[in-house]
């Protein structure tokens, strides 16, 4: 059951990055790499995901304290079997012909697994192939609340009435702690606001994720460019006005033309802004909701790259009701300890 339409919330509003970058720590780096190989498991068994793009991505520093930080991060990583590696400036450039980097960055740092995403598109193809083995796709349907008896969920309240409920897997990204707040269980999910620029089809396209000074760039569906900055997220998004957001999209832009020479000749054609959830301590929360005995939640800032893995562990969990070990550090019930 979804609220609206299957794809068009905060998934059609992430960068769609898959990586394992600046996962920290290892055991959370793990996670998001077994989630970069479930994806593309996920592809060879939907005979090729036409969404799911390889190339790896690149990124560079131009002062020095962030060079610092990145040459000891690719260390880390390579240390960890991930592929990170420094490449010259020239192979960069002979990778994407439409960069600009400055003269005196040496090398850039190349991850050779990392991939991008149509989320929504995957959703899509998802949605039809549950649909042809039987299952039943509810849209438009918001889940008002979990009627409860004791420590279990007997009931799906929606328009209309309510669905007698087995088990309950509780996925609702930045609304998770408004939901549970309502079954008196306190999960402490923030929500962070986020602002993509959407521009038109450049003359070089672009064929990876790019981390740039100041800028992050991808291939965007439409054949445009996704523009993202760290920096003009969060509560500079949330507190700007409708002409404040459109502003932001034009200093993404402004920023990626510095960049990449092609972007200088496109335009604007939309900014998409999305609220993400994010968990207290910045990790993946996923298995059962405390108190409940059939009840289990997703939340996580990671969930396009986790989405095939935390799907897959959790159904095992429900279907089979063997916990996976996997999953250990990112109980629910952590913070329920921490409260006490």
């Amino acid at each position: 059951m979804d609220a609206g339409t299957p794809g068009a919330g905060t998934t059609s509003t992430s960068f769609a990055w898959l990586n394992a970058c600046k996962k920290e720590p290892e055991h959370y780096h793990r996670l998001n790499a077994d989630g970069m190989a479930a994806h593309r498991e996920l592809a060879r068994e939907l005979g090729g995901a036409p969404g799911h793009h390889d190339g790896g991505s690149l990124e560079w520093a131009d002062d020095e304290e962030h060079a610092s930080e990145l040459r000891a991060r690719v260390a880390r990583l390579a240390s960890r079997g991930y592929p990170a590696e420094f490449i010259s400036r020239g192979r960069a450039l002979a990778l994407e012909p439409g960069l600009t980097i400055a003269a005196h960055v040496r090398e850039v740092a190349f991850y050779g697994a990392d991939a991008w995403l149509d989320a929504p598109g995957l959703v899509r193809n998802l949605l039809d192939a549950a649909t042809a083995k039987g299952a039943e796709i509810r849209t438009h349907t918001p889940v008002h609340s979990l009627r409860v008896a004791g420590p279990r969920v007997d009931g799906i309240a929606i328009d209309g009435g309510e669905i007698a409920a087995r088990s309950v897997l509780v996925c609702v990204g930045p609304t998770t702690r408004a939901f549970l707040d309502r079954l008196g269980v306190a999960m402490p999910v923030n929500r962070v606001f986020g602002l993509l620029a959407i521009t038109s089809r450049p003359s070089q396209p672009l064929a990876r994720v790019v981390h740039a000074p100041g800028v992050h760039l991808r291939p965007d569906v439409s054949g445009g460019l996704m523009l993202g900055a760290d920096d003009l997220d969060g509560a500079v998004v949330e507190s700007a006005q409708a002409a404040g957001r459109v502003e932001i999209a034009a200093q993404m832009l402004a920023r990626a033309a510095r960049v990449y020479a092609s972007a200088r000749d496109v335009t604007l054609v939309e900014h998409r802004v999305g609220v993400r959830p994010m968990p207290a301590d910045r990790h993946t929360i996923a298995g059962r909701v405390p108190g409940l005995e059939n009840a289990w939640m997703i939340a996580t800032h990671s969930g396009v790259t986790l989405g095939p893995l935390l799907g897959r562990l959790i159904a095992d969990e429900i279907v089979g009701g063997v916990p996976s070990p996997t999953l250990t550090p990112f109980r629910p019930d952590r913070f329920v300890a921490a409260a006490r």
